[in-house]
């Protein structure tokens, strides 16, 4: 083989990536890895900056414990990534006079599951009363009972679907569940199939929520890059993918702006309608396929400020405000697109040293704030959003901006400028990448393998189950061994 010719050749490597093209190294492939950034991680990426480390916003993936995250690091040799810190999460709630009320979950322990006596003060907290907990038990009971097989035929209808037909539930319980839609999926709650949501949800409430990498989110991904890299995987950094080389319906390598490189199976994490409709191109695909890729529908965005504190000022890892008025449904979604800014935001909030201590200098914070705002790179009201979330911080956590000595703002410009190109009107700032709404879940869920031969697609976009980042490292997994089955029989 030449320099330039590969067995497999992976484009980006976040979440989806880096894993795969690790799995694909220690599988005995020859492989290239292409990352247009100076290091892995894509939307996980954890960077450094006067002695702080921390993500460009806030990331997620979940289940905790027994997962692909653990799973991947197993398969490698690696050492487990979880961090060890107890302080864990905190959600925020108004009461009768729109004062949020605190309340504070700690780290569960492997197999422990939730707690009884905790749910029920969190029922409380929501100002449930008796009929009102009544509901929740009885809807909590019969979603545990469904079966697989049950769960997956809720691939055709919504969450809020699932809910209505069935419960009459509490105002406030139902504020909660579309705060946990809009954190876990990025997505309003009346968008989100119930078979993601309740699939997902099972896994998190039996396994934990809220995995976190030690030395940071991206750390995970870095540690990957450098186990493709002793298994005999050459990284390629600061290259940009131009091309995806296709001949006579197969892929021959691809076009960088470092040169050209030669293989007969090329893994994309670029994002399925990125490579589709410009890597390759849509004259290499059938037009049916090219319009079932163009009405794919993204997550939504995140934007917000990474404030950093001169003082430790929260004690939680992650904490997370919402109202019966800021969780995001699809009037609200829609009114966000047609340019109106939420009078009342939902933040979240993740502060990185509280996961792992050695992530910010002694006595400082980094905050990575958040709130949810439309997909697209070109929004025009960026100012306005970034306004009120200095006001909710404040409104939330009083006192909160004395203890500011800086802050970056972020928007969804960024995100789409460091991993996802804009190849659809305001389209290509999306949090996670493909929404998990119904029509594009489970069995509706577009195939990794794509009509070209050699042609496979990794990531949050395709192959993929789970919270976040948890997608990109289950498709890593189930792309790896279409890749090997695709190279034993052709």
């Amino acid at each position: 083989m030449t320099a330039n010719r590969f067995d497999v050749i992976v484009i980006g490597a976040g979440p989806g990536g880096a894993p795969c093209a690790a799995l694909l190294a220690k599988r005995g492939f020859k492989t290239l890895l292409i990352e247009q950034n100076d290091r892995a991680g894509g939307k996980a990426m954890t960077v450094s900056k006067k002695g702080f480390r921390y993500e460009l916003w806030p990331v997620t993936g979940g289940p905790m414990y027994n997962s692909r995250f653990e799973e991947l690091l197993t398969e490698l040799g690696l050492e487990t990534g979880l961090t060890t810190h107890d302080i864990h999460m905190a959600f925020y709630y108004p009461d009768d006079g729109g004062a949020y009320r605190p309340f504070f979950t700690n780290r569960p322990l492997p197999g422990q599951g939730p707690d009884p006596e905790v749910m029920m003060a969190q029922m409380r907290w929501l100002g449930i009363d008796d009929a009102g907990l009544g509901e929740i038990t009885r809807m909590a009971m019969e979603t545990a009972a469904l079966s697989p097989y049950e769960i997956d035929q809720l691939d055709d209808i919504t969450y809020y679907d699932y809910l209505i037909r069935k419960y009459n539930l509490p105002k406030s319980f139902y504020s909660f569940l579309g705060m946990q839609a809009n954190i876990v999926f990025v997505l309003p709650i009346d968008l989100v199939a119930a078979s993601e949501f309740i699939r997902t949800s099972r896994d998190m409430m039996a396994n934990a929520a809220g995995y976190y990498s030690k030395g940071g989110y991206g750390r995970l991904f870095e540690r990957c890059a450098k186990a493709f890299e002793k298994l005999g995987g050459k990284v390629r950094y600061r290259s940009r993918a131009e091309k995806i080389l296709v001949e006579h319906g197969r892929v021959g390598g691809v076009i960088t702006n470092k040169g050209t490189f030669h293989a007969p199976i090329v893994v994309s994490n670029a994002g399925i309608q990125p490579t589709v409709l410009k890597l390759v191109g849509q004259e290499h695909f059938d037009k049916g396929y090219v319009n079932r890729v163009r009405d794919l529908v993204p997550s939504l965005g995140l934007m917000g400020t990474r404030y950093f504190l001169n003082t430790p000022f929260f004690k939680e890892g992650a904490n997370f405000a919402f109202s019966d008025e800021s969780y995001w449904n699809q009037e609200r979604s829609l009114r966000a697109k047609a340019g109106e800014v939420p009078e009342e935001m939902l933040v979240f909030n993740v502060i990185p040293s509280n996961f792992d201590p050695d992530l910010a200098p002694e006595g400082k914070q980094c905050v990575l704030a958040s709130t949810l705002c439309p997909a697209d790179p070109e929004m025009r009201n960026n100012k306005a959003y970034w306004d009120r979330l200095d006001r909710m911080m404040e409104r939330v956590w009083p006192g909160f901006t004395a203890t500011v000595e800086a802050k970056e703002r972020y928007s969804t410009r960024n995100v789409s400028a460091l991993v996802r190109d804009q190849v659809l009107p305001k389209i290509g700032g999306e949090c996670i990448g493909l929404g998990q709404v119904v029509g594009q879940c489970g069995r509706y869920k577009p195939s990794p393998a794509a009509p070209i031969s050699g042609l496979f697609y990794v990531g949050c976009d395709a192959g993929g189950y789970g919270c976040g980042t948890h997608q990109g490292v289950d498709s890593a997994f189930n792309v790896a061994r279409l890749v090997e089955l695709y190279h034993q029989t052709h």
